[in-house]
């Protein structure tokens, strides 16, 4: 398909560029030049132009579009046969807000969801700039406060609130990073979509921009489980035993969790997002304007674009210890930003 709008062509061109500044070798579909091949062909981009992929509301409102599973198909076809998918939307490399960081720098402009896919795309790609081990690193809890400024700059959907914020921090100086600096995070807290199925959900995961910390998640994700078998969630002191892991499946398969003891669950494509095409937002379901923006869509004022669905997957806490052996209770550290007082809990 040739793409003749300015504007995807622009983004596009990104992508291309990055990936040659990146050198990372890869082809573009001869059909299609919103389709690149990587590792072999072993990981697709694909770039979505939204407007040409609008749900179809045929029905409803006269929209002709594409079916709701039109993404989740291709991206379940192409896991099949060992390929992971990144579908990147139009939004997903323009957006751009006003962050502080972790250092309290104003960055102006950030695109943080492009940002944070091109680090997706070097780290499966083994592109990555800056390596590091889980054990150059030491476990320390945040604050919500604290780990806000992390999450804006170094997690796709950025800032969500949680009951516990575990974080690695680097021991001592590599890289041309400093002793203390936060490389990645694991936040914990209520299941809010489980129904009742779950104790305890992973709310956020994040690498610091163009960094790997090998073993990272492993270490992480091993001191919450030992050292945390109830969890605080609001007033209510809670039994950690089901853990639920949801896998945003447009730019993730979650095929690493499996190695650390999470099981497959299932797989189901019914979100979308709305883009309003007057005002350019792009939102969620909105419950209390639900009249407004069906009347909205009716007048072509507002379109929906699905997505690749979620994966669920699920880890048994008493499962996973039973396959641990020797275990030692380690202290959590608090990381306090205001003084860096290291206070230990024990748990």
């Amino acid at each position: 398909m040739k793409i003749c709008d300015e504007r995807h062509l622009n983004n596009i061109k990104e992508i291309n560029d990055f990936l040659i500044e990146s050198e990372i070798p890869f082809e573009i579909d001869k059909d299609d030049e919103r389709i690149f091949y990587l590792n072999d062909g072993k990981l697709q981009i694909r770039y979505v132009d939204t407007e040409n992929h609008k749900m179809d509301y045929t029905k409803r409102f006269g929209i002709k579009g594409i079916e709701h599973d039109y993404f989740i198909n291709i991206t379940k076809s192409n896991k099949e046969k060992g390929i992971r998918t990144i579908w990147i939307k139009d939004w997903e490399i323009e957006q751009s807000n006003t962050i502080k960081n972790m250092n309290d720098e104003e960055l102006k402009d950030y695109r943080r969801k492009w940002t944070v896919l091109k680090s997706y795309i070097k780290t499966a790609t083994g592109n990555i700039d800056y390596r590091f081990y889980a054990r150059d690193c030491e476990i320390k809890k945040l604050s919500n406060k604290d780990a806000r400024p992390f999450m804006e700059e170094n997690c796709f959907y950025g800032y969500r609130s949680a009951s516990l914020n575990l974080g690695l921090f680097l021991k001592k100086d590599k890289n041309g990073f400093k002793k203390g600096d936060l490389l990645m995070i694991y936040t914990f807290g209520h299941p809010f979509f489980s129904k009742g199925l779950y104790d305890v959900e992973v709310i956020r995961v994040g690498t610091k921009i163009n960094c790997q910390v090998i073993g990272g998640a492993s270490k992480l994700l091993k001191h919450f489980i030992v050292n945390y078998p109830k969890l605080k969630i609001g007033k209510k002191n809670v039994d950690v035993n089901k853990i639920v892991f949801i896998v945003d499946a447009d730019h993730n398969d979650g095929r690493s969790l499996e190695t650390l003891g999470f099981e497959f669950v299932s797989h189901d494509g019914h979100g979308f997002m709305n883009v309003d095409i007057i005002t350019g937002e792009v939102f969620q379901r909105k419950p209390m304007q639900h009249k407004l923006i069906m009347e909205k869509m009716r007048k072509g004022e507002i379109y929906s674009v699905a997505n690749a669905g979620s994966i669920i997957y699920l880890l048994n806490r008493n499962d996973y210890l039973k396959e641990l052996k020797n275990i030692k209770l380690s202290p959590t550290k608090e990381y306090t930003k205001s003084n860096n007082n290291l206070l230990e809990l024990f748990y």
